[in-house]
């Protein structure tokens, strides 16, 4: 009897180390999120804003949509107002600008405001619009690093009141009815940048390189004294330019 005890406890043991050497233990496999970034990966629409637009004269709300881990594509629209950056460094009288007039006698000349000169002219409501697909370096759209090529286009609107005689003074005086003016700017970009993705929002820092296409109309008024009799001109004459672009971007915007 005591020999069948031993026998069925080192049977018992036996089963017992069995059943343990056995064990096998599995991690599943699950997404690793550090503290910053906590993008769901099926959150694929963002929408931005430009805080710092206001100083070039664009108000635009951008859409971006991811496309695949990659690649996503972004499109803007908004308003303009006063480009104080433009009006202060490329506002350098009509020799800068190069406005093409119906005259070509070197006594007559433009007696209105140079164009984009603040003063008597006041900036009206325009419009923009934007688009810009995007590659993103480390396959994780829309987040960290990526290049993207983009087509921007502002319309930039004006008024001035148009020349008049000053019976007082007998100078021409802006004191006449209101004379509109714009100006049509086309950027060609190629932007580098980089995006944080937060737990709902997205902050984005960009540096772009391009072509800049202006086209504008400026009013004009002139007295042409060539004859020995005073004619005045007036009318609208037509400027453009193309530029080397540099600019820099910063937005914010709430993904979902």
């Amino acid at each position: 009897m005591k020999s069948i005890f031993v026998l069925a406890l080192i049977g018992l043991s036996t089963f017992t180390f069995a059943q343990q050497d056995t064990t096998v233990i599995v991690n599943l496999p699950h997404k690793q999120y550090d503290k910053k970034h906590k993008k769901p990966s099926d959150e694929a629409n963002t929408i931005k804003i430009a805080p710092l637009g206001f100083v070039s004269g664009a108000f635009p709300v951008y859409y971006e949509r991811v496309i695949n881990d990659f690649f996503s594509v972004q499109g803007g629209v908004g308003i303009t107002s006063r480009n104080y950056v433009r009006n202060a460094f490329q506002s350098i009288g009509d020799n800068f600008l190069s406005p093409v007039y119906p005259w070509s006698n070197n006594s007559t000349y433009d007696l209105a405001d140079p164009a984009l000169e603040i003063g008597d002219r006041k900036a009206n409501l325009g419009f923009l619009f934007s688009l810009q697909p995007r590659i993103y370096f480390t396959s994780d759209a829309p987040d960290e690093s990526y290049m993207g090529i983009s087509y921007d286009f502002y319309r930039y609107n004006f008024s001035i009141p148009g020349m008049v005689n000053n019976a007082a003074t007998s100078e021409y005086t802006h004191a006449g009815s209101t004379k509109k003016e714009h100006e049509n700017i086309s950027d060609l970009m190629v932007w580098f940048g980089y995006q944080d993705v937060y737990d709902r929002i997205s902050i984005e820092y960009s540096t772009g390189l391009g072509i800049r296409n202006v086209k504008g109309v400026k009013y004009y008024f002139a007295e042409d004294n060539s004859s020995g009799t005073p004619t005045t001109l007036e009318g609208y004459a037509p400027y453009k330019q193309t530029l080397f672009n540099f600019n820099i971007g910063i937005r914010v915007g709430y993904h979902f």
